[in-house]
């Protein structure tokens, strides 16, 4: 009883005890106060109570639950009253119409009571909701394989049937949990789920309906990740829980035991006791057996290495673990041999990469890189490294530039002096005469040989930076940006890669959404680019008289050819390589042919990833990304090509190189570089004299033989000098530091500054 008396007397003073001396004759509030609960469930602390007023079209009263301790618990709406005429805005007078909302959800219809009027309301959205049924979304969940696309469906349900159609709107929405998934337009290496939206429809008598979102597949090693679906604006129902939790879950039902393969170095004599890395995607709460057992390929056991098998154990709550093989030493010059390293019959895991090969590389057969000691840098010592997409270095050799997909986007300005780092510029649109720049979803960026320019493609804000960059400090200011369609299409819609003409005067551009390839002028005096022309897939350019371009969906790639004759574009979707005749003059391209796999004898070219031209104009290679492979076209003239080949996993041409992502070779062409995404490895190759093959070289691997930081490499360049290599990993959040045989691979005395 005490309580309800203090209660009321709290009422009453809100009616009487804070009214205005106006210059007309204010009359006393009309409150109107009680519980307030959702579908007979308590509210969250903070939920917003408030008043309608219909009449007015206005929001008059507003209450946070939960913000006035002595109302225990109840609401209290407290709406001003006016009697005399004309009416106030903003004041009620009684019998006026009125909504009450929770949450901004319609919960109660009410008329306004009589002036100084304490009225009791218990509010709940069934109060209102009649014969119509209750709208709800369920959670939903599922495992995310490895490529590809999987639909998540929510089941949207109805408490009950109606004899009227049921519509209620949806969308998808990322959410603010620590392992929140990212939603794209589009599945690239950084997008979770699609962004998705649309219309749920009951029909009569219908209560359950579903809705479906698109996940990516990919295989990286990562917790189970979360976004919402989220209802709005009903027809016919009444939303009582709008957002449902989306989980997208980690493929490792069990663990998967992933085994390496391994370069071996043979030795100068006696025996080399090498181990075979292999490592679970997580530590696991039971023990891990696998049975396992060399096998002769060229290498024979007894005379290459010494035959073993047996069971290996790997102990709850332990990832890694080596299987123990004898290398042995002959004295006869041999190429590479191989041998494998199955498994069979694991216990607690699925496996990965099995068998495993090994390489045995003769005595006399040099390293062509080798890491760095602890000279990477990464995202614990600058967070903006987070997510890196492309690393350049300056043409003096002494700046490096890297662009992260870190808060929308940021550019990086790094030193480098024998292998160091150090941190000298970071960059984005909230940097002080950078607003204006646009840089989300940088894809790649490029120098111009001069060193004065630098240009920086966006994806995900359609666009092109142009920096000028001072040659003295290597810092740089914003130039010039081009968005597409501001205002005319020019071909850029999620811009991935570009590519600058020898002389420089041109830059070409691939939008991966439009299909296309642009061409812009590069001004000779600071840069700038003037939009020249575009063509696009299926299109015909009338201005020339080439065919209508083909087989160039979703290209990510482009390279002009050294001599300026052809521009060369790589087609992720398509699985093709597209060829234009360039005018050396105009910069204009003019679709030659393109090279789809599959078709015509070409083949190994599936989700085209990176494409790289030799320097003597005789070969460019492409690497698949889906299959595993460096494929191989010779140059038989301007714009023409032949296939030619290809380097496949398949065949243990080369080991690593899983989703290779990016290939470059040095200046004279004589060693080629790939890097391979999935198995987290840079592959090294040297290129033969004859026919352009490809032998495989060497191989460094993330966690392999004290390689650090090179997970998920997407990313690479040569310095000029061509003794180093920096390599951006996008899981790693991290540019790895390797030397090449052109620098020192044995000796390094830890003095080096």
């Amino acid at each position: 009883m005490q309580r309800i008396i203090k209660i009321t007397l709290i009422i009453c003073l809100m009616i009487f005890g804070a009214e205005k001396i106006d210059a007309k004759l204010s009359q006393p509030d009309y409150v109107l106060y009680g519980t307030a609960t959702w579908f007979g469930g308590p509210l969250a602390a903070e939920s917003e109570i408030s008043l309608y007023l219909e009449s007015q079209l206005l929001t008059v009263s507003k209450y946070s639950m939960g913000t006035v301790d002595a109302l225990n618990g109840l609401y209290a709406l407290r709406v001003p009253m006016d009697s005399l005429d004309p009416r106030t805005y903003g004041k009620a007078r009684p019998g006026d119409p009125a909504s009450v909302y929770i949450n901004g959800h319609k919960v109660a219809e009410i008329l306004i009571g009589d002036y100084g009027r304490a009225e009791r309301l218990d509010i709940d959205p069934m109060n209102l909701t009649g014969n119509q049924a209750v709208i709800n979304i369920q959670p939903a969940s599922l495992h995310e394989g490895d490529s590809g696309q999987v639909e998540m469906m929510f089941d949207v349900t109805l408490s009950a049937s109606s004899q009227e159609t049921v519509t209620v709107d949806w969308a998808t929405l990322d959410d603010s949990s620590p392992v929140a998934a990212i939603g794209g337009n589009n599945c690239d290496f950084d997008i979770d789920y699609l962004i998705a939206s649309g219309t749920a429809e009951f029909l009569p008598g219908s209560t359950v309906t579903s809705v479906g979102v698109s996940v990516c597949g990919d295989t990286q090693i990562e917790p189970s990740e979360t976004f919402e679906v989220v209802l709005s604006n009903s027809e016919n129902g009444v939303i009582q829980f709008d957002r449902a939790v989306g989980t997208i879950l980690d493929d490792d039902g069990q663990p998967q035991l992933r085994g390496f393969d391994q370069v071996i170095f043979e030795p100068q004599s006696g025996v080399l006791n090498f181990n075979f890395n292999l490592k679970l995607s997580r530590s696991y709460e039971q023990d891990v057996t696998v049975s396992y057992s060399t096998q002769n390929g060229s290498a024979t056991a007894g005379s290459d290495f010494n035959g073993i098998s047996g069971v290996l154990m790997i102990p709850a709550g332990q990832q890694d673990a080596v299987i123990s093989v004898d290398i042995l030493a002959d004295v006869e010059t041999e190429d590479i041999e191989t041998f494998q390293l199955v498994l069979s019959n694991p216990v607690n895991a699925t496996l990965v990469n099995n068998p495993m090969i090994a390489f045995i590389m003769d005595a006399n057969q040099d390293e062509q890189t080798k890491p760095d000691q602890d000279r990477g840098v990464d995202n614990t010592s600058i967070p903006a490294l987070t997510s890196p997409t492309d690393v350049v270095f300056a043409p003096n050799g002494q700046d490096v530039y890297v662009g992260t997909l870190y808060q929308g986007g940021h550019l990086i300005h790094l030193g480098f002096n024998k292998g160091r780092l150090p941190l000298k510029q970071i960059l984005n649109n909230q940097v002080s005469g950078f607003e204006s720049a646009l840089l989300n979803k940088i894809r790649d960026v490029k120098m111009a040989a001069d060193g004065q320019t630098l240009y920086v493609a966006a994806s995900g804000d359609h666009a092109i930076n142009v920096f000028n960059r001072d040659v003295n400090n290597g810092q740089l200011s914003l130039l010039q940006v081009v968005e597409n369609n501001s205002p005319d299409n020019m071909g850029l819609d999620e811009v991935f890669a570009m590519a600058l003409s020898p002389d420089g005067q041109f830059l070409y551009a691939v939008g991966s959404l439009s299909d296309s390839v642009a061409v812009f002028s590069v001004s000779a005096s600071d840069g700038r680019l003037t939009y020249v022309e575009h063509e696009t897939n299926l299109m015909d350019d009338a201005s020339d008289a080439g065919p209508p371009v083909s087989f160039m969906d979703r290209p990510i790639d482009v390279q002009v050819s050294p001599d300026g004759a052809a521009v060369y574009v790589a087609g992720d979707y398509s699985s093709s390589l597209s060829v234009f005749e360039r005018d050396n003059v105009t910069g204009h391209l003019v679709f030659a042919e393109s090279f789809k796999s599959g078709i015509n004898g070409v083949q190994n070219l599936g989700g085209a990833a990176a494409l790289w031209p030799t320097t003597d104009n005789q070969y460019v290679y492409v690497v698949g990304r889906a299959d595993n492979t460096v494929a191989r076209f010779s140059v038989n003239g301007p714009a023409q090509l032949t296939y030619a080949g290809a380097n496949t996993k398949s065949a243990a041409d080369f080991i690593g190189l899983e989703a290779p992502t990016a290939i470059m070779a040095n200046d004279d062409d004589s060693r080629i570089y790939a890097l391979g995404f999935d198995d987290s490895s840079m592959v090294s190759f040297t290129r033969g004299n004859v026919g352009g093959d490809l032998e495989f070289a060497d191989i460094e691997q993330d966690d392999i033989k004290g390689v650090d930081l090179l997970a998920g490499p997407v990313g690479m360049d040569l310095s000029p000098d061509n003794k180093w290599i920096l390599v951006a990993a996008a899981i790693d959040n991290a540019i790895a530091v390797f030397r090449t045989h052109l620098n020192d691979l044995i000796f390094d005395d830890g003095f080096e500054e």
